[in-house]
């Protein structure tokens, strides 16, 4: 019998004998502790083999090493002598440390807190020793979630399963948090490749007061941008206060998604509704899931009801609505999720195949045809011609990104395993042990819903500009964790509740489940950044002068990078040219978009522009060995040589991230 039969998911303990419940509970902390230590020691273990003699690891590697190899040694003994006949002293040893924990009350919530603050503390300003790599920062987060989950067991007013959903719940969100806040700074220069880019677009849906006149909206993600433009409605509010509204944003409507689902499932206690939360927050994360398409789900999550059919068809209406202006291949998401949940919580009973069948299909066509159309309203009110949005439809495949390859590692297609393959194997255990209790017809259509999504998030993961994470299956990632919890949790309705079993899936696959997303996370960590902010505002000075300087009555500056300079006031004086903007600039030249290229390339060519802000431009093309090999030629050949060839640089920042350049002498011009 797998171990977790033993435990109730609903947390209904009472059922259980106290002697079999706590040697239950003993057992998965052990292994819990087991599997932290492993996932932390064994990547570094296998990577050094075939580089030494002993047993062909390296011998150095294994001196390092053998304190968390020891460890692990301890744990496997510690698990396999409870199958024997020790578990009763174990449990009396367990419960002395109980009650050491329970000697301190409430100081245990006090505790829990220091120590969620000393990680994040240690991991964004020290840097010390016990963090030096993502293993190591893994073994201290998994070993601190269970010390966490002893405070909370000492609190008196917490369960020791619900402890242990709570103290990783608990550490889990404060490692994921912990990534965004890098994030908020005041750094008046971009962080990232497009990282200011997002606050000029958001801009644009108030061009007319921010630059005094009518730009045309993004092509590109416009709810986010949407979004993201509320922080505009504050005056003066300057580019530290955007990225804080964008981090709230991510942080809000990611949590937001996680509660909406826990709703659904109706968990038995507040800890077991935030594990939910917690682990819908950071499995979706490995995407990353955008916060603007979170609406979607939101909206369907908490809207739907399938005893109410018109509404919930009017709920995946306004959720269209909003997939509509969000991302093409999110135009059926809200009509697929609404459908999925129908199949879901609906039972076929007697009806007929079309009493059952019509709603979920019509809501899934009518979702797609609703976003169709709130996209070609968007279209008409954006004031861009509709050939900006359909670039993404022109741009070629790069099939080799799905497997593995010198550049990206080890592919889409293993990433993705790594990341759901558990949640998967959890829903197939579920389903397989119970086969009978549904009928063939509702399995194979969650089954197709979910395959449609796979593939076609497989496909645009091969686009020019993708390849490097797992967010253009984002849309499978999110039915994947609901349909799991679903299925966890005993909300997927049978149609045959006689032959419904409650077998659970084995143990170690819901820790590794609850576990591989918080690895994730650990890995994705960042200290928090120290840029010289006086150098910074240094070469914005500097950048003003020459502005000042060279520019001619009427002239113009283009700057191609750094928009939001203007959109903040951080550059005076200077009229903002709304075309060739970096990101949508690289964008027409991964579609090769000819008009858009030439038009670009005779601007150029006849030195419109008194000067350009660029960052500095290489002009070396790369082969496929390279991370995005294909972009940057693409930037290079349409981009950065005809700018070579027609502008020469008049200053570039200490740092080297920005440049200016003005027109070469016709004498230069080769």
């Amino acid at each position: 019998m797998p171990l977790l039969n033993k435990i109730n998911l609903h947390n209904n303990a009472s059922s259980e004998s106290p002697q079999l419940s706590q040697l239950t509970i003993l057992r998965v902390y052990l292994l819990l502790a087991l599997l932290v230590t492993l996932i932390s020691v064994l990547p570094s273990l296998l990577a050094t083999y075939g580089l030494g003699s002993v047993l062909g690891f390296s011998g150095s590697m294994l001196v390092r090493l053998s304190p968390g190899l020891l460890y692990a040694l301890t744990l496997l003994v510690g698990l396999f002598l409870l199958e024997q006949r020790i578990g009763v002293q174990a449990i009396r040893f367990a419960r002395k440390i109980i009650q050491l924990f329970k000697k301190l009350g409430f100081i245990n919530w006090l505790l829990v807190t220091i120590l969620i603050f000393l990680l994040i503390y240690h991991t964004l300003f020290e840097g010390s020793f016990l963090f030096q790599n993502q293993q190591m920062q893994f073994f201290i987060l998994g070993h601190l979630s269970l010390l966490c989950a002893l405070m909370l067991i000492g609190t008196g007013r917490v369960k020791p399963l619900s402890a242990l959903i709570g103290g990783f719940s608990l550490c889990g969100l404060a490692i994921w948090v912990l990534y965004w806040i890098p994030d908020i700074q005041a750094y008046p220069f971009s962080i990232g490749w497009s990282e200011t880019t997002w606050f000029y677009d958001a801009s644009l849906f108030f061009s007319q007061r921010i630059y005094g006149f009518r730009v045309p909206w993004s092509s590109l993600h416009p709810s986010r941008y949407l979004m993201q433009s509320a922080a505009f409605l504050i005056p003066g509010l300057g580019l530290w206060g955007h990225r804080l509204w964008q981090v709230l944003l991510w942080i809000g409507l990611t949590l937001a998604g996680g509660i909406a689902l826990s709703r659904r499932i109706k968990p038995a206690n507040f800890w077991i509704g935030l594990g939910v939360v917690a682990w819908f927050s950071l499995f979706t994360f490995q995407g990353p899931v955008y916060f603007h398409l979170m609406v979607v789900i939101i909206i369907v999550l908490l809207g739907f009801n399938k005893d109410k059919l018109v509404w919930s068809f009017f709920i995946m209406v306004l959720a269209s609505l909003w997939a509509g202006f969000s991302r093409v291949n999110w135009f059926p998401v809200a009509g697929m999720l609404a459908a999925t949940m129908y199949i879901l919580e609906k039972p076929l009973n007697e009806q007929s195949f079309w009493e059952y069948w019509l709603w979920p299909v019509l809501t899934a066509f009518s979702g797609l045809l609703i976003a169709f159309g709130s996209s070609l309203a968007y279209i008409f009110l954006s004031g861009r011609p509709a050939e900006d949005f359909v670039t993404s439809f022109k741009s070629p495949l790069l099939i080799y990104r799905l497997f593995p390859n010198e550049a990206y590692g080890m592919g889409i297609i293993n990433l993705l395993l790594i990341a759901s393959v558990p949640a998967f194997v959890i829903i197939l255990w579920r389903v397989l042990t119970a086969k009978q209790a549904w009928r063939p017809l509702r399995l194979l259509a969650l089954l197709t819903l979910h395959a449609a999504l796979l593939i076609a998030g497989l496909v645009v993961s091969t686009k020019i500009g993708g390849g490097n994470n797992l967010h253009n299956l984002d849309a499978f990632l999110v039915f994947l964790a609901v349909t799991a919890v679903y299925v966890l949790f005993n909300q997927f309705s049978a149609d045959d509740p006689t032959r419904l079993t409650r077998m659970n899936p084995p143990l170690t696959l819901i820790l590794l489940a609850v576990l591989l997303p918080i690895l994730f996370t650990v890995n994705a960590l960042r200290p928090y950044p120290t840029p010289d902010l006086t150098k910074a505002w240094q070469v914005i000075e500097q950048m003003q002068v020459l502005i000042e300087q060279r520019t001619q009555e009427a002239g113009e500056v283009l700057f191609i990078e750094d928009r939001h300079l203007l959109t903040f006031g951080l550059i005076e004086g200077v009229k903002l040219v709304p075309e060739y903007e970096k990101v949508f600039l690289m964008e027409m030249a991964m579609s090769e978009n000819e008009p858009y290229i030439e038009r670009f390339q005779n601007d150029i060519q006849t030195q419109r522009f008194d000067l350009i802000v660029v960052s500095p431009l290489h002009l070396g093309l790369k082969d496929q060995t390279k991370p995005f090999a294909e972009e940057n030629n693409a930037w290079v050949k349409y981009v950065a040589k005809p700018i070579d060839r027609y502008y020469e640089i008049v200053f570039t920042a200490d740092d080297g991230q920005i440049s200016l350049l003005a027109p070469k002498p016709i004498d230069k011009i080769k």
